[in-house]
């Protein structure tokens, strides 16, 4: 499908793509207790000549007769060419996270040809996280990103890793990153394999892994 503007009498065309997909499992025990665990992936952007907006969804949930773990990371991307704004939102049961909000600005470059993509961008960052505690702390942070795409005809391979390491103190320091497999990318409905890594070195609670089998939904054009 093709959604077209016209101005001053030419058309320009708004690029867009939502990649999803959600996975869950369930287990019962000889006792009858039971865990239950639901997950929800999403990559999913617009474009419309040098203006582009991006969203990254990361959301896992396990449940055994109450909610036990609930994680979340939500990234927000703006940009005009080269630069842009940058919102990274996360909450943590596992960390005692009440909310964790990241905005900045940064630059960014892209190499790209028929099947292979590759993107590189430093943006800075101002951190504000509150604890479930009550208590809350803010620092600033340089922020590395590095991007790989394969695209092949029946796979579909991509892999992204941040390295954020504060202005203060190189030992406190964020890594998060993925790396997803998907099978039949050209289709609505496809297999998605992803394996997803979230570090901070200065948490009681410092890697937080995460390794998901899920449907696939796709739409583009």
């Amino acid at each position: 499908m093709i959604v077209s503007f016209s101005v001053a009498g030419q058309k320009d065309t708004a690029r867009y793509s939502l990649d999803n997909n959600i996975n869950g499992s369930f287990a019962k025990y000889s006792d009858n207790s039971f865990i239950a665990n639901f997950g929800i992936l999403g990559d999913n952007s617009i474009s419309y000549r040098k203006f582009k907006l991006s969203s990254s969804t990361n959301y896992s949930m396990s449940f055994k007769d109450s909610v036990n773990s609930s994680e979340l990371l939500e990234k927000l991307n703006a940009g005009i060419g080269d630069f842009f704004l940058s919102d990274v939102y996360s909450k943590s049961m596992a960390r005692s996270i009440r909310n964790d909000n990241s905005f900045g600005f940064g630059y960014g470059k892209k190499m790209q040809s028929k099947k292979l993509s590759l993107s590189l961008s430093y943006a800075i960052l101002y951190q504000m996280t509150y604890y479930m505690d009550g208590s809350a702390k803010s620092l600033a942070r340089n922020s590395f990103r590095i991007k790989g795409k394969i695209d092949a005809e029946s796979l579909l391979f991509s892999s992204e890793i941040y390295y954020q390491p504060s202005f203060s103190s190189i030992g406190n320091y964020i890594v998060y990153g993925n790396a997803k497999l998907v099978f039949f990318p050209k289709n609505k409905v496809n297999f998605v394999l992803q394996d997803a890594i979230n570090y901070i070195s200065t948490s009681k609670v410092r890697m937080l892994h995460n390794f998901t089998v899920g449907i696939g939904f796709s739409i583009r054009n």
